[in-house]
């Protein structure tokens, strides 16, 4: 039932709170909409009780390896030694030494009869995604009532609980098993094998000149005069061969030009110790959707505008950047850009939602997406876009090649409005 406040907040904003429901390893996913935020917040509780059902938290204690299971005989649990209720997916089975139990009692099971020390040793266990550790991190500052998880730099952690809107997630470290909660921000996806990120040819051996940011060797004064006539957050990195640092982030914010420079250093890549990068590239896309004033406190503004590509439009309304945090299991998208088609009564419900293509492009630089909810395109890709939404922040949301993300609106050349 929708109480009096929930109608209130709805009204002329029908099916207006969304959330993606989102695969961890990047297929398919699907998209829910709801009349209120009550609603939205129900379904999603109910969503992330099926995923705890489905892959619990204690699946791997003690060295077990639990999977949910249908008992075709009368099971008693290993540990409360009671029955596994019900029909069908009584509880839990470990597919190594075949013992059930219920949920709440995978915890307390005396330890797996068959572990062998490649278990104790395997890297690759555990029931969330790898995560690596971007920077120090010695439990200050410290998660509210909390323990807390320490590591260095290119640590892998194991995520156990990762909410995209929280500061603080639980993890615990591969290596040592170790559990307790550190700052989101501290770490990113790891390679799909678990393993820590190989070390990358330094950023001096890449050829980054198909780049539109990329402006090669240009002094200071030349940059100055380039882009004094830009558009605020037009932005270009050009080489400095003379100097320590090779590199420098040249951006137009307001009325002045504004030099940053990047420091390379023990295989890392930065403009401030706080936030490391593995390569220049990746350094740009994290600030062409994360503001400059996370480091810099009066530079608040991305990389808006490579000074290659044509200026685009920064009017358009958006609440927040479509790429703005990583998530590992929920989104978030207002309600901009849909389409609500007219639809026959026997056109099945979700058909309502199908997005109504609003242009093409074409992919003019390769990118790779980061997370599932990005597009990855090559040069030469015929995009179809589905949102311009984010678009003062430089993303929009299209897709190509079967897949649906968002992407770099500069890395494209839009083909014209159907």
């Amino acid at each position: 039932p929708m109480n009096n406040k929930d109608v209130k907040k709805s009204h002329g904003k029908m099916w207006s709170y969304g959330f993606y429901l989102i695969h961890l390893q990047g297929k398919q996913g699907f998209q829910f909409f709801c009349k209120t935020e009550d609603m939205k917040r129900k379904w999603m509780e109910q969503f992330e009780m099926a995923m705890s059902n489905i892959k619990p938290d204690k699946a791997n204690a003690n060295h077990h390896s639990f999977q949910m299971y249908t008992f075709d005989k009368t099971t008693n649990c290993k540990a409360c030694k009671m029955f596994l209720r019900g029909t069908f997916y009584q509880g839990y089975m470990c597919t190594k030494c075949g013992v059930g139990a219920h949920k709440e009692c995978l915890e307390v099971i005396p330890p797996c009869k068959f572990t062998s020390p490649a278990d104790l040793d395997a890297s690759g266990a555990g029931p969330g995604p790898k995560m690596v550790a971007m920077q120090n991190y010695h439990g200050n500052p410290a998660p509210p009532g909390k323990p807390v998880l320490t590591f260095q730099t290119g640590d892998v952690l194991e995520l156990l609980r990762g909410d995209p809107e929280s500061p603080w997630w639980e993890g615990r470290l591969v290596q040592t098993r170790k559990s307790g909660y550190f700052p989101s921000s501290s770490v990113k996806p790891c390679p799909v094998d678990g393993r820590p990120p190989i070390s990358r040819p330094p950023s001096r051996e890449i050829d980054y000149t198909a780049y539109p940011w990329f402006a090669g060797n240009m002094e200071r004064q030349q940059t100055d005069n380039l882009l004094k006539s830009h558009a605020s957050g037009t932005y270009l990195i050009r080489e400095r061969p003379a100097e320590a640092e090779r590199f420098a982030i040249s951006i137009k914010f307001n009325d002045e030009v504004k030099h940053i420079k990047v420091v390379e250093k023990d295989n890392w890549i930065h403009i401030t110790e706080a936030k490391k990068f593995d390569s220049l590239l990746e350094l740009v896309e994290y600030y062409q959707c994360h503001s400059l004033k996370e480091s810099f406190k009066q530079l608040d503004t991305t990389l808006k505008y490579p000074y290659k590509s044509r200026e685009r439009s920064a009017s358009r309304a958006s609440s927040r950047s479509p790429a703005s945090c990583a998530s590992y299991n929920f989104s978030f998208l207002g309600p901009q850009g849909l389409s609500f088609a007219s639809q026959g009564p026997s056109a099945p419900f979700w058909s309502v939602f199908t997005p109504r293509v609003i242009g093409t492009a074409v992919a003019r630089y390769n990118f790779a997406a980061r997370d599932m909810r990005e597009l990855s395109l090559r040069e030469g890709d015929v995009v179809r876009i589905y949102s311009r939404i984010g678009g003062d922040q430089g993303w929009w949301k299209g897709e190509t090649n079967g897949r649906i993300g968002w992407f770099p609106s500069t890395y494209v050349e839009e083909e014209g409005i159907q």
